[in-house]
């Protein structure tokens, strides 16, 4: 039996803004700490915004990176048996996006697109949850890849900085487990799938645990449908291999200099883990400081001014986003509306 909760819905609220002062006055902090030590500069990203002909493509850029997101989760959702139109697709991954950058974390906007798309789908729920977990496991997947792909390419060159080195570390242990997952899904037949075997007879004891069983199985749906995976994380290693050449074009934009692509490709998706702590929206604070840190070891210090630039062009879209939300929200409501009238 579910254990209530001790606090009174009053407590929890003062509990919860309490949690959200503390987390605004680290985030202030950190870009206080940035600002004092000309780690992020207002003139830098000024200076910037007067280079507007080189900052446009890298800013279309992410806007591609959002449209072959679009393709991956499709071509996920199919493999479900999930046919939603490319439009709605690309609606739901818009809304996502714009919840990316409104709530603290990377990774808020998976829940808001998994709440739309389970009243779409009625009772393939489970299915399009699996769907949307996959996806982002996909694109972590290629976080990883490319990341200690470049690191393994230039290994000696950074073998010397401690930072790199210990994250560096853990993204090739994460390499290691994303290779054994990937082996486990493609190789492993259900009824060999010992952890499966683990959740049913969890199931029959406690029934509650069902839910936790379905996604399993949607996630395991994938082991018959190899060729869709494969092209999901090829798709996915061309995202992120656009977002490094985006922050390489931002980096010469605000500060010329010589750093070069397979540089970028080891500090950015390690900058990026950090933003999906969820701390604030779109990762501010916490995404300009590992950026910050992270590219003075390829030789420029404006990393926190390349994140902001990252972060104000996912804002744009995001706001994109927003107006797809609300207008998308106004509809869900006078359809249930509608049903409610008709005595559904």
């Amino acid at each position: 039996m579910k254990k209530k909760s001790s606090l009174t819905p009053h407590q929890v609220k003062f509990r919860n803004r309490i949690k959200t002062f503390l987390k605004l006055a680290l985030v202030i902090a950190l870009l206080a700490f940035m600002l004092r030590n000309d780690l992020i500069s207002p003139k830098a990203l000024l200076q910037a915004f007067h280079r507007w002909p080189q900052l446009l493509p890298a800013m279309g850029g992410l806007f591609f990176t959002m449209l072959l997101g679009v393709f991956r989760w499709q071509w996920l959702l199919r493999a479900q048996n999930i046919h939603l139109s490319w439009y709605r697709t690309f609606q739901l991954t818009l809304i996502g996006n714009f919840f990316n950058i409104a709530l603290p974390g990377a990774v808020s906007g998976d829940f808001i697109k998994a709440y739309y798309i389970g009243q779409e789908t009625g009772g393939q729920k489970s299915r399009a949850f699996g769907s949307i977990l996959f996806d982002r496991v996909a694109g972590l997947s290629a976080l990883v890849m490319v990341s200690a792909g470049a690191l393994a390419y230039q290994f000696q060159k950074y073998s010397h900085s401690s930072l790199i080195g210990a994250v560096g570390l853990l993204m090739t242990i994460a390499a290691i487990c994303v290779a054994l997952l990937y082996g486990y899904l493609f190789l492993v037949k259900e009824k060999h799938d010992v952890f499966l075997i683990f959740l049913r007879k969890t199931e029959r004891k406690f029934p509650a645990a069902g839910a936790f069983v379905r996604v399993y199985e949607s996630l395991r749906h994938y082991h018959n449908h190899r060729l869709t995976i494969l092209k999901v994380l090829a798709i996915s290693c061309v995202i992120h291999l656009t977002v490094g050449w985006v922050c390489l074009t931002f980096a010469h934009v605000l500060d010329p200099g010589p750093i070069r692509l397979a540089d970028v490709y080891v500090v950015v998706p390690m900058g990026l883990l950090v933003t999906a702590v969820p701390v604030a929206p779109a990762g501010i604070g916490t995404g300009n400081l590992a950026f910050s840190e992270l590219f003075k070891n390829i030789g420029s210090l404006r990393g926190g001014d390349i994140y902001n630039l990252y972060a104000m062009t996912n804002i744009l879209i995001g706001m994109i986003g927003a107006l797809i939300y609300f207008r998308f929200r106004s509809k869900l409501q006078i359809s249930a509306a509608k049903a409610k009238e008709m005595g559904l």
